[in-house]
C-alpha cells in the first residue's frame, strides 16, 4: 500500500513538473514573438553561420563571426582554418596508428570531427548570444548617458561620438559596437547605421532603442525623456526576468527532491520489511 502511495505521488510530482515546463516554454514563445522584432531574413543565414565556408566569402563571413563572438582581431580569421585543419590532421594521424579496433577507430574520428570542426563554431555561436545578453544588460546606462548629452544640445551623431570614446573602461564590447556605429553614421547615414546595429545585435532592447532614435530622426521630436524612461523601462525588464527565474527554481528543484529524497525514502520504507522476509521458508514451503 505504502509503494503504490510512493508511486502516485512521484507519478504526481512528475506530471507537475512536465506540466509547469510545458506552460513556462509556451509562455516564453508567446513573449518572443511579441518582443521580438527582428527581420525573417535572418532565419534563413542560420545554416550559413553555423558553419562557415571556405574561400574569400567564407573568409569574410568568418571575420565577421569572429566581430560578432567578441574577437575584433580580423588576423585571428586567417589562422583559423588552417589551425583546424592542421589539428585534424594530426588527430587523423595519431587515431590511424594507435593499436585499436576499427570501430574505435570510427568512434574516435568522429568525436574528432565534432570536437575539431564543429565544436569552436558553436562555442563561437554561445559566445556571440553571450555578448548581446551582456550589452543588452549595460544598454541602459547608454540610454542614461545618451540623454544628458542631448539634454546639453549634443546631436544622436555626436552623443555616438562621444559615448565612443568614454565606455572603453566601462564595456568594451559595447564601446566596439557604439563606436562602429558612429563611424558607420559618419558614412552611410545615422539610421543605416543604427538599422545594421539591430542586425548585428538581435535583442528586443537594441530594436526598442534603435526604433526610438528613427522616430526621433523622423519625426523630430525631443529623444531625451525617452531614452530616460525607455531606460528605466528596460530595467524593469531586467528586473522581471530575474523575478522570474527565481520563481523557476520552485519547479526546477522537484526533479532532484523527487530523484534524492523521496526515491531514498521509499527504500527506507520498504527496507525494513522486506529484510524480515525469510525467503528460506519461503523456498521450503514451495
Amino acid at each position: 500500500m505504502i509503494l503504490a502511495i510512493s508511486v502516485f505521488l512521484i507519478v504526481c510530482a512528475l506530471t507537475f513538473v512536465f506540466y509547469d515546463y510545458y506552460s513556462t516554454r509556451k509562455r516564453e514563445i508567446a513573449l518572443n514573438k511579441y518582443l521580438k522584432h527582428q527581420s525573417k531574413k535572418m532565419k534563413k543565414q542560420k545554416m550559413e553561420t553555423f558553419i562557415v565556408a571556405f574561400g574569400e566569402s567564407g573568409k569574410k563571413d568568418l571575420e565577421q563571426k569572429l566581430l560578432n563572438a567578441g574577437y575584433y582581431n580580423k588576423q585571428l580569421a586567417k589562422y583559423y582554418f588552417p589551425f583546424k585543419a592542421f589539428l585534424f590532421v594530426v588527430a587523423s594521424l595519431v587515431i590511424f596508428f594507435i593499436d585499436v579496433a576499427i570501430n574505435s577507430k570510427i568512434i574516435l574520428l568522429l568525436i574528432a570531427v565534432v570536437t575539431i570542426i564543429v565544436l569552436p563554431d558553436f562555442l563561437l555561436e554561445l559566445r556571440r548570444r553571450w555578448l548581446v545578453r551582456k550589452i543588452s544588460k549595460n544598454l541602459p546606462y547608454v540610454l542614461d548617458i545618451m540623454s544628458v548629452c542631448v539634454q546639453t544640445g549634443m546631436t544622436i551623431e555626436a552623443s555616438f561620438a562621444y559615448l565612443a570614446k568614454e565606455l572603453k573602461i566601462f564595456d568594451k564590447d559595447l564601446c566596439y559596437q557604439i563606436n562602429k556605429t558612429s563611424e558607420s553614421g559618419k558614412v552611410h547615414g545615422i539610421e543605416k547605421a543604427l538599422h545594421d546595429l539591430s542586425l548585428r545585435l538581435p535583442a528586443p532592447e537594441i530594436n526598442s532603442f534603435v526604433l526610438t532614435i528613427i522616430q526621433n530622426l523622423h519625426y523630430g521630436a525631443s529623444v531625451a525623456g525617452v531614452l530616460s524612461d525607455l531606460a528605466e523601462d528596460m530595467r524593469r525588464i531586467h528586473l522581471l526576468e530575474v523575478e522570474e527565474r527565481m520563481g523557476k527554481l520552485s519547479a526546477k528543484m522537484s526533479v532532484p527532491l523527487i530523484l534524492l529524497i523521496m526515491f531514498p525514502i521509499v527504500i527506507f520504507i520498504l527496507a525494513p520489511g522486506f529484510l524480515q522476509i525469510d525467503f528460506s521458508t519461503l523456498s521450503g514451503s514451495g
